[in-house]
């Protein structure tokens, strides 16, 4: 808050979920959210409804005030909604003495953010915005201890589910060019519906799906399988599954598999995937500029023949739709991407207790994609909290 010149910080939300700076600064989940407003060099204060003081105790704000001490209840009784809220936030900053400039932080409706704005700066109080990386993206981007065991915890349960998927998967026959399960072809819905048991035995939840992507439409990245599509041997499967746990922190992992024998091209690519893989964890360490990480990568994949995103930006079109078309990889905390972006244009050097994502890919609409991926704790040593094998023959 020196640094970027901002006396006071307020953070706010309906809920903790889907709002992950909110959820931070808290520090517990809150069901119907809350304000968290927090002035340099002062302790910070929550203000939530009545009935989450209970939940609000549970979290890292030891000062916790309810709405009804800033009259909320009177505010709205005379007032319509829109006016009744500005004056209640106009309460509380004049109220704990916060001064300006004041930010205002946490995943909200945009137009009714911009309405709050607008009728706080009528009444006097200086609302600023932040230039990225604003003060809670730096300060998400490096994990504390607990925060680092619930993604350890993660990590194990989500190769769990992973490793039971296999094993289910290791029940199916191939048959010539068709894989069967049960007598009948072997659908993505069968093994998504597989999936989303184990995922609800191990007590969490995909909100944004699961890729369970096979053959050549797995070629596009972000495929993720319909529930028609059939497994068909030796061709690819990217499975890319990122899940959440209740208090908002997330996995994300990915590994390739094909029946029987792989075809020639997708052997050639998965081992060259593996080997950009190796080489990229290698590089992870505290100081380490994550546009090196990336250059190396495409680098080697280059060598190989393959187009990368470094090709594509001096004007390859074959690289829109083949060879390695993403990022490196990104952080993982309380979303599935956020700061520091293993890309060709970060500035960013990887920090100490930082957790990102290592997955290289290959793609060819002719064949399928590849793309392998671990989720890594930077350290001294660093710690990869994905215990899977690398595997392309089921």
């Amino acid at each position: 808050m020196e640094k970027k010149k901002v006396e006071s910080i307020l953070v706010f939300g309906d809920a903790t979920v889907g709002n992950p700076d909110l959820r931070y600064v808290v520090g517990a989940s809150l069901a119907r959210g809350g304000i968290y407003l927090k002035r340099k060099s002062h302790d910070p204060t929550l203000i939530v409804s009545n009935i989450d003081v209970g939940s609000a105790r549970l979290g890292r704000v030891r000062s916790i005030r309810t709405y009804s001490d800033y009259g909320l209840e009177r505010l709205s009784g005379r007032y319509d909604r829109d006016e009744a809220r500005a004056r209640f936030y106009e309460r509380i900053i004049r109220d704990t003495g916060a001064s300006g400039p004041i930010v205002l932080a946490g995943r909200n409706e945009t137009s009714n953010s911009l309405l709050l704005i607008d009728s706080l700066r009528k009444k006097g109080i200086k609302v600023v915005g932040e230039k990225t990386p604003t003060i809670l993206e730096v300060a998400r981007e490096t994990k504390e201890t607990g925060e680092i065991e619930k993604l350890r915890e993660m990590g194990k349960k989500t190769s769990k589910v992973v490793e039971r998927t296999i094993r289910f998967l290791s029940k199916a026959t191939p048959r010539g060019t068709k894989v069967t399960f049960k007598s009948k072809p072997l659908t993505v819905h069968t093994v998504k519906r597989v999936i989303n048991g184990l995922l609800a035995e191990e007590g969490i939840i995909a909100p944004e799906d699961t890729i369970f992507a096979p053959g050549r439409k797995s070629s596009d990245p972000h495929y993720d399988g319909k529930a028609a599509d059939t497994i068909r041997t030796g061709e690819p499967i990217v499975f890319d599954i990122f899940p959440s746990e209740p208090d908002g922190y997330w996995h994300d992992c990915t590994r390739t598999y094909a029946f029987s024998s792989p075809q020639k091209k997708v052997k050639e690519m998965y081992d060259a995937v593996l080997e950009a893989q190796t080489s990229a964890l290698d590089m992870v360490r505290e100081q380490v500029p994550c546009s090196e990480m990336m250059i190396r990568v495409c680098k080697l994949f280059e060598k190989k023949g393959y187009p990368t995103a470094r090709l594509l930006a001096k004007g390859n079109k074959e690289a829109r739709v083949r060879g390695f078309m993403h990022g490196l990889g990104h952080g993982v905390g309380l979303t599935i991407g956020e700061r520091p972006y293993l890309s060709l244009y970060g500035k960013e050097r990887l920090r100490k207790n930082s957790v990102v994502t290592i997955e290289p890919g290959l793609y060819d609409p002719k064949v399928g994609g590849v793309r392998i991926e671990d989720i890594v704790v930077v350290g001294s040593p660093s710690e990869n909290l994905t215990h899977l094998p690398k595997e392309l023959q089921i």
